[in-house]
């Protein structure tokens, strides 16, 4: 069995990824009681990054002293933070006047010479350190023994194989840690951080635990698992199985009330856990929030989310690079078709008819005597957008979102004459569709390029039909209310929702300089 082992929490630093970092000063004050209470080993309180938003509220901490303030709350555990090697100088962090505080130094591959030599430098200023070569599995074996040779030279306390995208099996860890037991002096640690990917973390962790070794293990955790993606490995279920099999004397009830004070109400708005677009991430072994930029995007299904993955280059796979996926979205989307007899028939369908989009927002439930009796008033031609009211019913239904297309059974809409406009990259076929060039209807100078809405409404524009009426177009709300049907909703967290909504309010600005839209229902888009 291990000599040894500790559990680091770091609820406050990888979990922040969750909320922005933006914990609360009262909540931090009080995971870090709770965790010392609960008797975890070493409690990691966040970043130190000189030059990005800090505040009271938040665990980026732009000052050394902000760090230091927080070891009265930590009496018998040790305090940690994280460094992402490249943000700070050695010059920006002081000699260790205060004891008991860890410095975790987090790189990538190709930095990792100079990175030891910044770890070797901290170690000198007195500190703790742990060395984390981010994504470990990726190194080439003698570039692994190059680093641990380095390390042998100033002896950190711990040397960490990270598990970037949750992609390790126990066999590859286990012959890691032999290579890193074989390599490292007793006295130096051996650290394990896991991401959920595959619902390997926990897994994984017992795996180690049971090596026969003299080495002492450092196993990372968060509270509920909290952090990126797919989370962690969580700190309420390795603390209980290290008191059920190594005798360990954790206390899990403090852990839980973590949970219940705090954790809990940050996953009900912004929750984390295991999905498929994060195992197809950690499957391509490419960074999660590649997976959380499609995801967020909302018009893909899994399998067009894999095979875009499956075309990041191998050099961009690690780093996020939002230039990268944002070119391989458009991409994937384009498929050129000749559109002309579509856009002619288009045309000669809505001559001199009054057009009514429906957009599938809540209001048109809220509202639907008022929709129907100004359809019927006005005779309009309904084109609904990516969705069909059972309620309401359409004339046209438009798709551009090949994720809301696959639950529609266009079998039926054929047998009832229904006509659909799908965009090129929906690849529908039938008598009845009419396909146009997805290309032409979205504006690339912004994130939100291909909203269904501002398609239609571009497409309308394009062929002089310049007076419409909209209902559901509500826009996205922080609570996720905005859809008329659950089956229409998705989990899409603050930050993406308001960039989203002014997006959209800045293009549907630019296309009402040429065209009337009048909206029926309420928007967040018009006063």
């Amino acid at each position: 069995m291990l000599s040894g082992v500790s559990i680091l929490d770091c609820t406050l630093r990888d979990g922040g990824y969750v909320n922005d970092w933006t914990f609360g000063e009262s909540n931090v004050k009080f995971i870090l009681r709770k965790l010392t209470e609960a008797k975890v080993d070493i409690v990691e309180c966040g970043f130190f990054s000189p030059y990005k938003k800090s505040g009271k509220d938040r665990t980026i901490f732009t000052e050394f002293n902000s760090i230091v303030a927080m070891l009265p709350y930590l009496p018998s555990s040790t305090l940690a933070c994280m460094v992402n090697y490249g943000e700070c100088e050695l010059s920006d962090i002081p000699d260790n006047k205060w004891g008991n505080l860890v410095v975790r130094v987090a790189f990538h591959e190709e930095d990792f010479k100079d990175a030891i030599s910044f770890c070797k430098g901290l170690k000198q200023k007195g500190y703790g350190v742990f060395v984390q070569p981010m994504n470990t599995i990726e190194y080439a074996r003698e570039d692994i023994i190059r680093m641990l040779e380095m390390c042998e030279e100033f002896s950190p306390e711990a040397v960490y194989i990270v598990d970037s995208f949750g992609t390790l099996k126990p066999d590859s860890l286990i012959e890691l840690f032999d290579l890193y037991e074989k390599c490292l002096d007793d006295n130096v640690a051996i650290g394990f951080h896991s991401h959920n990917n595959l619902q390997m973390s926990f897994t994984n962790s017992q795996c180690l635990l049971q090596q026969n070794s003299k080495k002492r293990v450092i196993v990372d955790s968060s509270v509920l698992g909290m952090g990126r993606g797919a989370g962690n490995l969580c700190t309420e279920l390795i603390t209980m199985y290290l008191n059920d099999n190594l005798k360990s004397h954790y206390q899990i009830i403090p852990i839980l009330e973590i949970v219940d004070g705090c954790i809990a109400n940050i996953y009900a708005k912004r929750p984390w856990g295991y999905s498929m677009p994060y195992y197809i991430a950690s499957v391509n072994h490419c960074h999660p929030n590649y997976a959380t930029y499609l995801v967020n995007k909302q018009t893909m299904g899994v399998k067009a989310i894999n095979e875009v993955l499956e075309k990041i280059p191998s050099k961009d796979k690690k780093k996020f690079n939002q230039k990268e996926i944002e070119e391989l979205y458009i991409s994937y989307q384009n498929n050129d078709v000749d559109d002309s007899s579509a856009i002619k028939k288009i045309c000669e369908l809505t001559q001199g008819r009054n057009i009514f989009v429906l957009a599938p927002g809540k209001s048109i439930s809220e509202q639907s005597m008022l929709v129907k009796e100004y359809i019927k008033l006005h005779n309009s031609l309904v084109i609904s957008v990516n969705f069909l009211s059972d309620d309401i019913g359409a004339d046209v239904l438009f798709y551009s979102n090949s994720k809301r297309a696959n639950s529609i059974d266009f079998h039926a809409l054929e047998k009832a004459n229904s006509l659909v406009i799908a965009t090129s990259n929906v690849s529908l076929s039938g008598k009845n569709v009419l396909e146009v060039n997805y290309k032409s209807l979205v504006d690339t100078r912004f994130d939100e390029a291909d909203n269904a809405c501002l398609m239609l409404l571009r497409l309308l524009k394009s062929i002089g039909r310049s007076c419409v009426t909209i209902a559901g177009f509500d826009g996205f709300s922080f609570n996720n209310s905005n859809y008329h049907s659950d089956k229409a909703s998705n989990i899409v967290n603050n930050e993406v929702i308001a960039v989203r909504n002014k997006e959209i309010s800045l293009q549907l600005k630019s296309l009402m300089e040429d065209m009337q839209i009048h909206f029926l229902t309420p928007s967040v888009y018009v006063g």
